[in-house]
């Protein structure tokens, strides 16, 4: 074995050694690429036998545990969280979950993202887009769906709620209990999820302390959105974000508001530099209402880490059409 090979090998077992420290734990395909060598001893390309691992473990994923039949639960008395699909009532919130167990006593909570109007008119609910990831993440995934894609046609909710009631509250609610049922302590609950689902994960790990929100390009202040999604919001919900913003609750519109440098909980929110939408429109000034400078990379401020990175970003296309919001249950009216 070359010199380097020993190196490399006596890191990983050193990883795999260290996996009951306070760290995040290892992605576990991850730990050995770094050995991999051609027969000739060559380094092997990292990116693409990332690649090639990556494609393995999705293909692993068996699609079939996600139309299973969901079986209903009282989130208040949870004795066993059910493998597969389920779904409980919070606080007269309707919750749609999909659960995946894990040896590894990390509970992570993936919540599901913006939809587009393809997905509002064809279908079906619940999505859990990212149920797959239980194929790499080194604890058990809890993915929940928006509450109210069940109320509205509105393209995305940010666990919003209504007027009176904070659905993110409700999250709070049922994560914990979980959680509990599983015995895991609130510092191995980990938030992870990108836009609107990163922005939901902050908002309710702030709720659950000791928790960690891991959110790739989030909507850090809610107003900052694409307006005509901002329209819809407001027309499903008749509540205005920018309204709240000034004079109701700024605290379920804006992070900045939420955030705490003395909070129990911890953040780290990645942002691409090429994004315009997330760097220029919602980072830029959540950096200035917390009074501080970005900076490309890793930087730290209290318990919140911020990570700029910079990778090409694809094409978004996002066109809401010029049609009222329909909702079953609640009364809506153009604006």
């Amino acid at each position: 074995m070359k010199k380097g090979q020993e190196n490399q090998a006596h890191l990983v077992q050193h990883q795999k050694r260290g996996d009951n420290n306070d760290g995040l734990p290892a992605v576990r395909f991850l730990e050995n690429i770094a050995c991999e060598y051609d027969s000739e001893g060559n380094a092997a390309n990292l990116a693409e036998t990332l690649e090639v691992r990556r494609c393995e473990r999705y293909r692993s994923a068996d699609a079939a545990a996600i139309t299973t039949e969901s079986v209903r639960i009282d989130y208040t008395r949870i004795s066993r969280v059910p493998d597969g699909r389920f779904h409980t009532e919070v606080d007269g919130a309707r919750f749609e979950c999909f659960y995946h167990a894990s040896e590894y006593d990390y509970l992570y909570v993936v919540l599901d993202t913006m939809r587009d109007d393809k997905t509002i008119a064809l279908g079906p609910l619940p999505r859990f887009h990212k149920w797959s990831w239980n194929t790499f993440l080194r604890g058990h995934l809890l993915s929940i769906e928006d509450p109210m894609y069940f109320e509205s046609d509105i393209p995305v909710g940010w666990f919003y709620g209504t007027r009176e009631q904070d659905y993110r509250d409700a999250t709070a609610k049922l994560v914990r209990n979980v959680a509990r049922c599983l015995g895991i302590p609130n510092e191995r609950i980990i938030f992870y999820s990108i836009s609107s689902g990163g922005t939901s994960g902050l908002f309710t790990a702030a709720k659950i302390p000791g928790s960690i929100a891991i959110a790739s390009n989030p909507q850090l202040d809610l107003t900052r959105f694409i307006p005509s999604a901002l329209v819809r919001f407001k027309e499903c919900t008749g509540i205005d974000l920018a309204c709240e913003k000034q004079h109701g609750d700024v605290g379920r519109v804006d992070f900045a508001h939420v955030f705490s440098a003395e909070s129990l909980s911890k953040y780290l929110v990645i942002v691409n530099c090429r994004s315009k939408m997330d760097f220029n429109e919602q980072l830029i000034p959540f950096c200035q209402a917390l009074g501080i400078t970005p900076h490309y990379g890793l930087q730290r401020v209290g318990n919140l880490i911020i990570w700029i990175i910079d990778a090409l970003a694809r094409t978004l296309t996002f066109a809401l059409k010029a049609r009222p919001c329909t909702s079953p249950s609640i009364s809506l009216q153009r604006h």
